[in-house]
């Protein structure tokens, strides 16, 4: 089994949902705390340029040295110059169910999607084309003109969870499992949302509840308070039975509560949360941990870097020079010169939640 990666996810489109009506999603990246993720802007040969984050080792092994499920290259979370943007959170299959066919690699159908598809129903339509991919991801879909779809594609098949749009408003969530009533049965029973002592369920439950407690007034300013928050946290992460040492709370403080960082068996956390606004063309990116808390422990690497807060990064800026990629963003947290001139001056402060 590929290494996995540990995320919350969360969307809102329509007049009685957020705020202006537009659509937005929003997510934590939860990884080892030497895992880090940065922003980039990509301008294929030919097709859409994007902005996006990329996920990327500290230490002298690769990803795929280590097991990783990201490729090198790989976008994991973006928008496009045509506003459609897409976040993901990878699902652990049952291992021991029988596989049929070969399934394309995850990463394709992305790559492909951010340099071709202009909207939530061109994406849709790519992913069903494929039929199957691998690794498995629940991956949320928004687009400029308010089109918001949660979708599970995986070794069993794809399934639309939700489809939304300014005219049909809704809230989507999602967590490391599968959700749809087609494919749920795939989960592998230690992720499922029925095994209590997972964080899966916790971490749902609780993105639901400060959502609901927002109707209508769902914006990047609310999101980011919404990634920020800490309910949960006080639950001991040592006995997550998907990864020990990952925490229970949307923004993420895993820990063995120890100094030393160790070689296996690495505790896991949030190491950036991410806000796309397709209507403006924007990914906001937050470095750490969006609340802006310092490390409790010398095994929380890097986050003593947490901006608190989320930078605009603007994707109409990559529709100029030369094709390629230009880093916004570092590993450790630093804004390059690029990166300045992608920027727009707002800033949306995370809110400390518990």
């Amino acid at each position: 089994m590929a290494t996995p990666t540990g995320c919350f996810l969360v969307g809102a489109t329509g007049p009685r949902f957020s705020k202006n009506g537009d659509a937005f999603i929003g997510s934590v990246s939860d990884n080892p705390y030497d895992v880090r993720t940065f922003v980039k802007a990509v301008r294929p040969t030919k097709g859409l340029a994007h902005v996006g984050t990329e996920l990327v080792s500290t230490t002298e092994h690769s990803l795929t040295e280590r097991g990783y499920f990201a490729r090198p290259g790989e976008t994991t979370r973006g928008v496009n110059e045509a506003g459609l943007a897409f976040t993901c959170a990878m699902v652990i299959e049952n291992e021991d169910a029988e596989v049929s066919g070969t399934p394309t690699a995850y990463a394709d159908i992305t790559e492909k999607m951010m340099n071709t598809c202009e909207s939530v129903e061109d994406a849709l339509a790519l992913f069903q084309s494929e039929g199957k991919a691998h690794p498995a991801y629940s991956v949320l879909l928004a687009d400029a003109k308010g089109d918001l779809a949660h979708i599970e594609v995986g070794n069993f098949g794809i399934a639309v969870n939700h489809h939304f749009s300014r005219s049909n408003p809704g809230a989507v969530f999602a967590v490391n499992c599968y959700l749809s009533s087609t494919l749920v049965n795939h989960n592998a029973p230690h992720t499922l949302l029925s095994n209590l002592e997972n964080n899966n369920s916790v971490r749902l439950e609780r993105g639901r509840q400060l959502a609901k407690g927002l109707r209508g007034e769902l914006s990047v300013r609310t999101l980011a308070g919404l990634l920020s928050d800490h309910a949960n946290r006080e639950h001991d992460p040592m006995e997550n039975p998907i990864l020990e040492a990952w925490g229970y709370s949307i923004c993420n403080h895993g820990t063995r509560s120890k100094d030393t960082y160790p070689h296996e068996d690495l505790p896991w956390g949030t190491v950036s949360a991410e806000i796309m606004e397709p209507s403006a063309g924007l990914f906001w990116y937050a470095y750490g941990w969006p609340c802006g808390a310092k490390p409790e422990f010398g095994d929380q690497l890097f986050q003593g870097n947490s901006w608190g807060r989320f930078v605009p990064f603007g994707v109409q800026a990559s529709g100029e020079g030369e094709p390629g990629v230009t880093v916004l963003s570092t590993t450790s947290g630093e804004i390059t010169a690029a990166g300045v001139r992608y920027q727009f001056t707002q800033v949306a402060t995370g809110v400390v939640a518990g």
